[in-house]
């Protein structure tokens, strides 16, 4: 009997995801399934290398992450049971409490042996190929799909499932004329930064926390008692943003903590909405961000009193003040951050303010629902993907606590300082650069050595460093703001004329992006997993895989 050939392009975590499902699918008796792997470095892994330095952490604690699945992941669907990252951890004697941020390079680890062990326990039925090579071009056609290699091989597929995650085909560019436009890999990409050099980091998120810690811990640095040591190798690091306060810590929880069910901001309550717009589209300030500022309040409650309630509010509405002088503005951010971080330390449960702003990583699935088709109208797509999106990254997936503590030392410590303001202006100043305020009263200017972009966003099609999602975009339909077009399914909705019918291509995970929101994880185990049921709708059509309840 012929094999169904399945292809996964691209295999870090989110493709390892999809190994998951198909390994758990054909369990049940059926045709033969064979996999393929298309994937250049180790599969599974992804940018997870296992030689990082330590300092660069996760962004989830140890206990949300897994590799395998449950029955409360994927309900109705068939598992593959196995330990979650805390839980293999433990079992090594690495000590990993379920809270803890763990280096990237053990969940490097983690994934690398989790590869392994999907492998061993694939079915009889399924024959799972590695093809070490980059994939350059996908196309549907007849009733499947061609896979074309950068070698020019062609594999036909009767289904492809492209999750090329964060990386690229090529190198990221150097350094140049004192401008690094992505730090990594770290630390390789910022050796060259000579010490005591003024070094603009344009971004305050996960990727900047990131790029001070290579800077300071990674060239000796030390943070004892409640100050910072310096090893006089650091840079002098200017930390600019568009928002202007630093984001919010990452709070404690605890390991029985479950989100509590919305009462307003629900998937059923956007679809109502669409009910009442002539095409379905929703305009996400005038529709959703009145459901999203109710179940905060609603969840912070009317015994929290007036100070919560106004942060809170003015942490869902975003930016816009303007600060009197330099001066002003550094002591705003400070008295900020000191007080969300002590909010932090109180932890989900005890803080109201934490607990209501919440709601954003709580009920994200809302926020899906939201994007989802028929999606928002195009203006108001923009905003989302712009503005409101990284209002949700500084608010509740901002760096862990201890970096915020880390930062306030570093400034304390007169290693860093804030940007001109907020939206700083950034030129060209002879061999150096010029940060000059936009929106401080009295204008401020900061001159740097170096710029480092911190602020990463997904990279634009280009033949050389993304030639696949470049050879997508000749015959996929265009999506709002440049993303592809992708139906609820997650397959690649072909543009008109092209040539190329039927649904044998689907992007899953970073390269959905736009089309779709915040695809950018690993599953967590014991709640219902939107990255699996939707590996598992793909698989549906080709494998006839039952559909996910719940």
């Amino acid at each position: 009997m012929k094999p169904l050939r399945i292809a996964v392009i691209g295999v870090g975590p989110r493709g390892l995801s999809v190994l998951e499902r198909v390994v758990s699918h054909t369990r049940r008796a059926g045709p033969p399934v064979e996999l393929l792997l298309v994937e250049p470095d180790e599969p599974g892994i992804g940018v997870h290398r296992s030689k990082q330095p330590d300092y660069l952490l996760l962004n989830t604690i140890a206990s949300q992450l897994t590799v395998f699945s449950d029955t409360e992941m994927v309900p109705g669907a068939p598992v593959t049971p196995g330990p979650a990252f805390d839980e293999w951890c433990a079992a090594r004697g690495v000590p990993a409490a379920f809270d803890a941020f763990l280096p990237r390079r053990l969940l490097g680890e983690y994934l690398q042996w989790a590869t392994g062990e999907l492998l061993a326990a694939a079915p009889e039925r399924l024959t799972v190929r590695h093809i070490p090579a980059v994939a350059t071009r996908v196309r549907p056609g007849g009733d499947g799909a061609t896979v074309t290699l950068a070698d020019g091989t062609e594999h036909r597929v009767d289904l492809a499932v492209v999750t090329t995650g964060h990386g690229l085909a090529v190198r990221p560019p150097g350094p140049a004329d004192g401008w690094i436009e992505t730090p990594y890999p770290l630390p390789d990409q910022l050796d060259g930064i000579p010490d005591g050099a003024a070094v603009a980091v344009l971004g305050t998120g996960l990727t900047a926390m990131d790029v001070v810690a290579c800077l300071t811990v990674g060239r000796g640095g030390v943070f004892t008692g409640d100050g910072y040591r310096a090893s006089g190798r650091e840079p002098r690091i200017v930390l600019a943003n568009r928002a202007g306060p630093l984001p919010r810590a990452r709070p404690n929880t605890t390991r029985q903590r479950r989100s509590a069910p919305a009462a307003h901001f629900t998937p059923a309550a956007v679809a109502a909405l669409r009910e009442r717009t002539p095409d379905g589209r929703l305009d996400f300030r005038r529709d959703v961000e009145p459901l999203i500022l109710r179940e905060a309040l609603a969840r912070l409650g009317a015994d929290a009193g007036a100070d919560a309630a106004a942060t809170v509010e003015r942490a869902l509405a975003g930016g816009g003040e303007r600060p009197e002088d330099y001066a002003a503005y550094t002591a705003a951010l400070l008295e900020q951050a000191r007080a969300d971080l002590a909010e932090a330390r109180r932890g989900l449960g005890a803080s109201p303010v934490k607990e209501a702003l919440e709601v954003l990583r709580d009920h994200r699935d809302s926020l899906r629902a939201a994007l989802d088709p028929p999606g928002l109208t195009d203006a108001s797509h923009r905003y989302f993907m712009t503005e409101y999106a990284a209002l949700v990254n500084r608010t509740v997936i901002g760096p862990q606590k201890e970096r915020v503590d880390e930062v306030l030392r570093l400034m304390a410590a007169g290693v860093v300082r804030p940007g001109p303001g907020p939206a700083p202006r950034l030129d060209r100043d002879g061999d150096g650069w010029t940060l000059s305020s936009t929106r401080l009263r009295r204008p401020h200017r900061m001159a740097v050595d170096l710029v480092v972009r911190a602020n990463l966003g997904w990279p634009a099609p280009d033949p050389l460093t993304d030639p696949l999602g470049q050879a997508l975009r000749e015959w996929a339909a265009p999506g709002q703001g440049g993303a592809l077009r992708l139906d609820r399914d997650g397959f690649v909705v072909p543009r008109p004329g092209a040539g190329a019918a039927g649904r044998t291509v689907a992007v899953l995970g970073p390269p959905a992006e736009g089309a779709s929101y915040y695809n950018h994880y690993v599953p967590s185990p014991g709640v219902r997993s939107r990255a699996l049921t939707d590996v598992d709708r793909v698989l549906a059509p080709v494998l006839g895989a039952p559909a996910t309840t719940g």
